[in-house]
Formats: structure tokens, sequence, C-alpha cells
């Protein structure tokens, strides 16, 4: 049975790391395609966490606070455009 929740978190971890480098692809995409539009999403990522730091807190847990501003910079991060991807 070890094994198997063992093989599962590995396939899952697999999964995940997928799915992070295909939205990183996509997001990519997105900014040869319209980086007016990108920049307002990158704003609007920007935006959120700021209103998520100066909200009053929510009645849920602290670990739930940290994952949702976790949640949010990686928002922010991801949709910042990369100095490498400024077209010359």
């Amino acid at each position: 049975m070890p094994d198997e929740i063992h093989t599962s978190k590995r396939d899952l971890i697999a999964r995940v790391a997928t799915l992070e480098l295909l939205v990183a692809d996509l997001v990519h995409i997105l900014w040869q395609v319209s980086p007016p539009s990108m920049q307002k999403l990158a704003a609007d990522a920007q935006h959120d966490l700021e209103i998520g730091h100066t909200k009053i807190a929510l009645p849920v847990g602290e670990h739930q606070r940290d994952r949702l501003y976790t949640v949010l910079q990686t928002r922010q991060r991801i949709l910042k455009r990369k100095k490498a991807d400024a077209p010359d």
C-alpha cells in the first residue's frame, strides 16, 4: 500500500509540473498575440494581490490565507512579462 501511495504522489507531482509548463507556454503565447490584454491581466493580478493584503482578514485558518496569497503572488508572477520576451 505505501508503494501505491508513493507512486500516486509522484504521478500527481508530474501532472502538476506538466500543467505548470503548459500554463507558462500559454502565457508566453498570449503575450505575443495580445500584449495589451496581458498587461491588463497583469494589472488585475497586482490589484487582486493588493486587495488581499488590505482587506479585513477572513475568518479562516492562517494556512488558508497563506495559500491564497501564494496563489495570488504566483498569478501575478506568471503574468509579468519577462524582459527576455520583450520584442526587439
